[in-house]
């Protein structure tokens, strides 16, 4: 009986112990990115953004950079100077065509470099696929005298609605049109610092990266790994279903976030690597809920269970037994025979 106990105890509870469970996984995992590249298709597998402080509003250039219109090309619409030993990013890179290409879901391994500007933001989209695992692996760099050593700034990823709350923030903390009229930040970049967390997204400055959890700020170099529960569809009211794609996003720039890197008023070499595993088996998401519910049960009926064994114990094999008098005991009386008879 009492073994029995035990092992139910041991069931229950050995799930919540082990380092491998469900309700203990780690947010950075992987620490290997070695895999056999693919060539990378731009525009079909990876299309690559940026967000320079100089440009703003769409203009229509092409791949290769020349503009489209017959037209002269307009100068600069903002107060901030192009310097291009500063910022080598190409036209197409800040102002995309629209719409934006569909890409493929991302199921092979990549190898991209990209120069990011000083103030700036060097994005890649992808579209990632729920049935692989993805493992990113980013390393900066920046040349001084002719030397590569490497260089702080903030790695993040977002879905296509955060990078757009990501760029309107950019935008407004470099001249935005409306900026000049409502000071938020009221003079500091830090404008978040004293606003909760769920009460960000309610800020025009405010913008969150994906999970809460992908963004690794002030460091030259960054590991982890991603797995989608399902296709990453973001359901609003008005618009119906939106596909959200993913943009890893490298920042060089001071940001509206706490404790992110400042400019490094250089440019800056990032190293990219994206490997992809598929998934041996995959748990459909309503599973989370059911273990967790599964575990609040045992939670109560356990303790109820072992109680009730415990108070039993003993009594399911006795038999009911019959009544038996206790037998009176009369005790000889110690007075001699004869005493009595002389006595009457």
């Amino acid at each position: 009986m009492r073994l029995r106990s035990l092992l139910l105890t041991v069931v229950v509870l050995l799930p919540l112990l082990s380092s491998g469970g469900p309700l203990h996984q780690p947010a950075q995992a992987a620490s290997q990115c070695q895999g056999e590249i693919s060539t990378t298709l731009w525009n079909t597998t990876v299309q690559r953004h940026a967000l320079v402080p100089f440009s703003f509003g769409f203009m229509p250039f092409n791949e290769d950079g020349k503009w489209e219109d017959d037209g002269p090309e307009p100068a600069s619409s903002t107060e901030f100077d192009h310097d291009p030993s500063l910022h080598p990013e190409d036209p197409w890179m800040y102002n995309p065509s629209w719409p934006l290409p569909t890409l493929e879901p991302l199921q092979t391994n990549h190898y991209m470099t990209m120069q990011i500007g000083n103030d700036s933001a060097g994005a890649l989209r992808f579209n990632l696929s729920s049935a692989h695992r993805t493992t990113f692996c980013v390393n900066l760099n920046t040349e001084a005298n002719n030397l590569t050593e490497p260089v702080n700034a903030d790695i993040y990823l977002l879905t296509s609605q955060q990078y757009d709350r990501y760029e309107e923030a950019y935008r407004m903390m470099h001249g935005g049109w409306w900026w000049q009229d409502m000071d938020l930040a009221g003079g500091d970049s830090d404008v978040l610092s004293d606003i909760p967390p769920e009460w960000r997204s309610f800020n025009p400055l405010g913008w969150q990266t994906y999970r809460d959890v992908h963004q690794y700020q002030d460091r030259s170099e960054a590991t982890f790994s991603l797995s989608l529960d399902g296709p990453q569809v973001y359901t609003s009211m008005f618009d119906g279903d939106t596909w959200e794609d993913f943009y890893l996003i490298i920042d060089t720039w001071d940001n509206t976030n706490d404790n992110d890197a400042e400019a490094s008023n250089a440019v800056v070499l990032a190293d990219v690597t994206v490997i992809t595993e598929e998934r041996s088996v995959l748990f459909p998401p309503w599973t989370v809920p059911l273990f967790l519910l599964g575990v609040i049960v045992s939670a109560v009926v356990v303790p109820v269970v072992l109680n009730k064994r415990y108070m039993g114990a003993g009594i399911d094999g006795a038999e009911a037994s019959t009544k038996v008098s206790v037998p009176v005991l009369e005790q000889a009386s110690t007075t001699p025979a004869h005493a009595q008879e002389e006595e009457a």
